[in-house]
């Protein structure tokens, strides 16, 4: 079962054409402190996957979930303020077209269904 992430949650939500994916940075080995410590944001990525089980950042969650259907989206970010460059190239391939950080649509919880 995966947990959220003890340094920073980041939640990413495709947006397209009336449709919705939400992708998580949670981990399925979630530990109590982050094993990054005061490491800068961007460092130190690779002891989120090797330590805490981190399948992968929000953004990169968001675009497999939708698969090619992310082709032209919008992808909202929430708890980072950028995103890495691995996470430009995913969603680059994805066809991601607009990228907004630290805002969503308002009601856009109530449009979502999981």
């Amino acid at each position: 079962m995966k947990g959220k992430c003890a340094k920073q949650e980041t939640i990413a939500i495709i947006e397209n054409h009336g449709q919705y994916w939400i992708g998580t940075n949670w981990c399925y080995d979630a530990q109590t402190s982050c094993p990054r410590g005061n490491m800068k944001s961007g460092e130190g990525y690779e002891l989120c996957e090797d330590i805490c089980d981190q399948s992968s950042h929000a953004e990169v969650d968001a675009c497999i979930k939708a698969g090619k259907d992310a082709i032209g989206g919008t992808l909202y970010l929430i708890g980072h303020t950028y995103c890495c460059d691995n996470c430009k190239k995913v969603m680059n391939d994805y066809g991601i077209e607009k990228v907004i950080i630290g805002k969503i649509p308002e009601g856009i919880f109530n449009k979502i269904k999981e």
